[in-house]
């Protein structure tokens, strides 16, 4: 009984030392982000330039205007991003520049802003070519549901990053689980060597996204007259790191396991305000080189997947 009665006064005083705070957080000045992920595709290519904001201010992203963007290689070349819409700088690909770069071209990309010079460097290395998409049958979440991967026999040498972008019906897979990356033919870092085979299952299948219902059903990843489209884009050591520390702050599990996780900060960067040094600049610049590839779940690819069952 006097255990009982102790343990009531007990929750009680625990009840009653339960206060709402709201602690007043610090502020601090806005710092630029620059997002500068430029390709060889002929296609326009964008540079977003914006700023920070506090954690509880939920207004929209605040756009940089005004700014002159340009974009040199070592041979000599000039690429003018002009300004398309609310921080928005673009470069159109013309009769002289159907694409910027080469492999092996060293870019510099500067940025005036504000009385500020903003730089950085970047390569643009070789990707890897994708030689087929191919659609296979699998057994989850039925027996109707198929997969996918890509083929792709990478190079030889160790050392070469990749991103790997995919597209299901011309959606691009965009969430932060599907920031998919790796080294030479699949190492997710410098600690292991695969180098110069065909990309391992779990690279190659990555492009394969199981999404639920609002039940939390599985839906089979692909179904008859889907398409994807599949491209590798060629990135440096930098690049593929800034990406895989976006991945692990951004998918966080929340609860008592954030006791054991990474700390959030700020990501590295390869930019720099080179005319004031002491002032932080958030963002990343890079140039890559890109191979694509794609297909479609019709009657003849139904066909092809028949053959290789009876082959197999």
């Amino acid at each position: 009984m006097k255990k009982s009665i102790l343990f009531i006064l007990f929750t009680l005083v625990i009840i009653s030392c339960e206060d709402i705070i709201f602690p007043k957080l610090e502020t601090n000045d806005p710092i630029i982000v620059v997002d500068a992920w430029i390709n060889d595709k002929k296609e326009k290519q964008t540079i977003f330039i914006s700023k920070t904001q506090d954690y509880l201010d939920l207004s929209s992203v605040k756009r940089i205007t005004g700014a002159n963007v340009i974009v040199k290689d070592d041979m000599g070349n000039t690429f003018e991003f002009f300004e398309e819409s609310n921080g928005n700088y673009v470069w159109y690909p013309n009769s002289n520049d159907t694409t910027i770069g080469n492999v092996g071209t060293d870019f510099n990309l500067k940025i005036e802003y504000d009385g500020k010079i903003i730089e950085a460097l970047s390569t643009m290395n070789r990707t890897s070519n994708i030689d087929s998409i191919n659609f296979l049958e699998g057994d989850f979440p039925d027996d109707d549901s198929y997969y996918a991967e890509f083929w792709s026999q990478e190079n030889d040498g160790l050392g070469d990053a990749y991103w790997i972008k995919a597209w299901k019906n011309g959606e691009l897979l965009a969430s932060s689980t599907d920031i998919i990356t790796c080294i030479d033919a699949g190492a997710s870092s410098m600690g292991v060597e695969i180098d110069g085979v065909a990309f391992i299952p779990p690279i190659r299948r990555s492009i394969t996204q199981f999404k639920q219902d609002e039940d939390d059903n599985f839906l089979p990843p692909y179904e008859f007259g889907d398409s994807l489209y599949v491209e590798i884009h060629s990135i440096s050591l930098e690049a593929f790191y800034f990406l895989y520390m976006a991945k692990i702050q951004i998918n966080r599990r929340g609860g008592f396991s954030e006791l054991f996780s990474v700390s959030l900060a700020n990501l590295p960067t390869n930019l720099s305000i080179t005319n004031n040094t002491n002032i932080p600049i958030l963002g990343f610049f890079s140039v890559s080189s890109v191979s694509g590839k794609g297909n479609v779940l019709d009657d003849e690819e139904l066909d092809r997947i028949e053959r290789a069952k009876r082959e197999w």
